[in-house]
């Protein structure tokens, strides 16, 4: 004859694997099994054909009081008017812009060979994983180069580039971040 507390563990282990499948079916009704994903919420400043769709207007703080006078006034058309072509621009500076090229030609051709395998290799074994579900095979491989190129690349590239540009005021930690996303989606 079993004890109580034998009973109640039983009564127990019973009502956690009741619990159990409840929470199986209700997955199943609620989702069919399909796995929920956020939506990206990323900032795209180029399109597919690396058009430039969008600039950071933090980089032209008159013509960012501007643009924020223009939409707080409904686009008024005589605000609109006082915007004028060419009038504002930011100028790097030419020992950045040396730096910037230095840096450009240490990268190597074994660099890019690497990068290029590892990408291939990503690409086919996404191809290989989601052999039906195309779309799903190319978002992951587009995700997978995209953090090849940014750790084989672009990230030793803007690490030499940071002291400078935080000598120069040009770069602080979020428009460094910026630049890294931007050369990431710019070479993927």
């Amino acid at each position: 004859m079993p004890s109580k507390i034998e009973e109640k563990n039983e009564n127990k282990n019973g009502l956690v694997f009741v619990k159990e499948v409840a929470k199986y079916f209700m997955d199943f009704l609620e989702t069919d099994f399909h796995k929920r994903k956020n939506p990206k919420r990323s900032i795209q400043l180029r399109n597919n054909n690396n058009l430039l769709i969008g600039l950071n207007l933090n980089k032209y703080p008159s013509f960012n009081n501007i643009v924020w006078k223009a939409i707080n006034h409904a686009f008024d058309k005589n605000i609109l008017n006082t915007i004028q072509k060419g009038v504002y621009r930011t100028n790097i500076p030419k020992n950045l812009l040396d730096l910037v090229k230095l840096q450009s030609e240490k990268i190597n051709d074994k660099q890019i060979e690497r990068i290029l395998e590892q990408s291939a290799e990503e690409i086919e074994k996404s191809a290989a994983i989601y052999k039906k579900e195309y779309d799903q095979a190319l978002s992951i491989s587009l995700e997978t180069v995209a953090k090849i190129i940014k750790k084989e690349l672009v990230l030793p590239f803007i690490s030499n580039l940071e002291k400078p540009l935080e000598n120069l005021n040009l770069g602080d930690e979020n428009s460094i971040y910026l630049m890294e996303e931007e050369l990431t989606s710019i070479l993927s």
